[in-house]
């Protein structure tokens, strides 16, 4: 035990002292600021403002919309550049060092695994304060104690799934120039597959299904309904039920798979599989890797 502590310890470190390594980790989150700042948000406003009149609860609204997905986004990123520490390690032989230590292969694999998602917390935690603060600075109103508690869980599961996901990815990448591609198809595709780039209703059928396929998406669903509550419930008060479901599908507050509304619990259960399952086929990989 003592010995993964050191390693933890030391994978953490070596991340916070590469700052370029930090902010390529969050540099597909800046994308999405600077693009909701010139467009996103006038877009969604407009066109919410063709059912409704413009009220302050509606640009809170809208807010809170992107604040979700930079979270779920903020979970993905950040743990893949921790594993970054992984891919480092095996391409300058490292790892092989550490083994000359009473050590076992999975101990070693597992410290980066803890760590990335430690990282993943504390950078999902930070970001949720930022986004707090942005929302009440707006406008806005703090999330009530059970429902700041119910985001937090939501973040660990992201976190969760976001550190299972990633590991799977990266143990196909053996080089720093594969882990460099990797995180590029990752950061760029993020933003579509949880529809924050592009709302999910102006896309095309087949995008649609792939989105709602895509479990990590699924975080994003469940933080947009934790978030936007108490403020959808008063820009669309008054408003034809026909219009707010419009509105839903479009935007990705709910999930309308093969003319099926998705439950929060449905969500939920996918998440969780998903975990296990890429647990499962890392673990086989790394024991085949490692024969």
């Amino acid at each position: 035990m003592e010995a993964f502590i050191s390693l933890v310890q030391r994978n953490n470190k070596v991340f916070r002292r590469d700052k370029t390594q930090v902010f390529y980790s969050l540099l597909s989150v800046i994308i999405v600021i600077v693009l909701y700042a010139v467009f996103l948000q006038k877009m969604q406003v407009d066109a919410i403002e063709q059912m409704t009149e413009a009220t302050p609860e509606l640009i809170t609204m809208v807010n809170e919309w992107l604040v979700a997905g930079l979270l779920s986004m903020i979970a993905v990123t950040t743990t893949l550049a921790a594993y970054g520490i992984a891919v480092q390690d095996l391409e300058s032989k490292a790892q092989a060092d550490f083994l000359t230590a009473p050590i076992s292969r999975a101990t070693i694999q597992f410290s980066y695994v803890f760590n990335a998602f430690i990282i993943g917390c504390i950078f999902s935690f930070i970001a949720l304060i930022g986004c707090e603060i942005f929302i009440v600075s707006t406008g806005g109103e703090l999330l009530s104690i059970g429902d700041f508690v119910h985001v937090v869980g939501l973040l660990f599961l992201s976190v969760l799934l976001a550190s299972v996901f990633n590991l799977f990815l990266v143990l196909f990448a053996t080089t720093q120039n594969s882990f460099s591609t990797l995180s590029t198809i990752v950061g760029t595709a993020l933003g579509f597959l949880c529809g924050v780039y592009v709302p999910i209703g102006a896309l095309p059928s087949f995008a649609q299904n792939l989105i709602m396929y895509f479990p990590i998406s699924h975080t994003t669903l469940l933080l947009r309904n934790a978030f936007m509550g108490s403020s959808f419930t008063k820009v669309f008060e008054g408003i034809p039920a026909s219009n707010v479901e419009e509105y839903k599908e479009m935007y990705g507050i709910v999930y309308n798979l093969h003319g099926n509304i998705l439950s929060t619990s449905t969500s939920v259960i996918i998440i969780l599989a998903t975990i296990l399952i890429l647990a499962i086929l890392s673990i086989i990989l790394f024991k085949k890797k490692n024969k």
